[in-house]
């Protein structure tokens, strides 16, 4: 009974941790690229540039995880796209292997 609940138990950790693994970041190729001056709740200013956020504006982390606009450092390198109006609708936070890639970024792992 004891292996049995013990077989399960691990068998749960596996499954999650495969789920997990399936995480993905999908960077369109039209997403300009740009360092942060500032971010605010409303507010972004982009290498120099001052955007206005979107409703609903997300800013997403290398690990796929959303975080606030609070959250990002100034120097921070992101890429972001714009809405039909010219706001800031999506930003993603960069790491070292994302500003290597010229195009799309598609992560399918969470190992990051």
């Amino acid at each position: 009974m004891i292996r049995s609940l013990s077989a399960a138990a691990l068998l749960a950790g596996t499954i999650g941790a495969v789920a997990a693994a399936a995480v993905e970041r999908n960077i369109p190729a039209a997403a300009a690229r740009g360092k942060v001056d500032e971010a605010t709740a409303s507010m972004i200013k982009i290498d120099g540039k001052s955007y206005r956020l979107a409703p609903g504006t997300r800013f997403v982390t290398s690990k796929n995880l959303t975080v606030t606009p609070n959250f990002v450092a100034p120097g921070t390198r992101v890429r972001y796209t714009l809405d039909e109006r010219g706001q800031v609708n999506a930003v993603w936070l960069m790491d070292e292997s994302d500003r290597a890639t010229t195009g799309p970024v598609q992560r399918t792992s969470a190992g990051r």
